[in-house]
């Protein structure tokens, strides 16, 4: 019952607020090429190495392919695991307008990709902040989340609530 009254209240929300703004051509086509480029390893996307301080753990490079509506992205080099890009968007003081975008992205996640995929959630509280995390799988059954193709993020951060959006590659 309260999945649905969730449900219910994002979509009044989302209606409210009107139109889908990733509910463009523009936004389809530049997400279907970077997730081809994924599959092959970054090779389009890949832009100069960035020292993060972290190279023990993974090596981090510029994007070239901007996805639309983002601010920023970079495509992370873990030690352990596959290559993945994640691209950033402009924070809010009102979480209600990041859930919004995020409800937002996920219908065009869905529609851009062309494939059933499944959504799973996790929500928690760390210091009585928010974080959501919402993992996109092709198999519906799967529940490993270095399997998932996709993945959305919310959390707050000196009183802003942020959004970013990972695209999973392969090796």
């Amino acid at each position: 019952m309260k999945k649905w009254l969730t449900a219910i209240a994002l979509w009044a929300v989302t209606f409210s607020y009107g139109q889908n703004e990733f509910a463009a051509t523009a936004f389809y086509n530049e997400f279907k090429k970077i997730y081809a480029d994924a599959q092959n390893g970054f090779v389009l996307n890949k832009g100069s190495q960035v020292k993060n301080g972290f190279e023990e753990m993974a090596i981090e490079f510029t994007t070239k392919l901007p996805l639309p509506l983002s601010d920023s992205g970079k495509i992370l080099y873990p030690l352990n695991g596959n290559p993945y890009v994640v691209y950033y968007f402009e924070p809010s003081n009102a979480r209600i307008k990041i859930d919004v975008r995020a409800v937002s992205l996920k219908e065009a996640i869905v529609t851009a990709f062309a494939q059933p995929i499944y959504a799973q959630t996790e929500t928690y509280l760390v210091d009585d902040k928010v974080y959501c995390n919402t993992y996109f799988y092709s198999d519906a059954a799967e529940e490993n989340k270095k399997a998932a193709l996709f993945k959305t993020a919310i959390y707050q951060q000196k009183g802003l609530f942020y959004l970013n959006f990972e695209i999973r590659g392969a090796q």
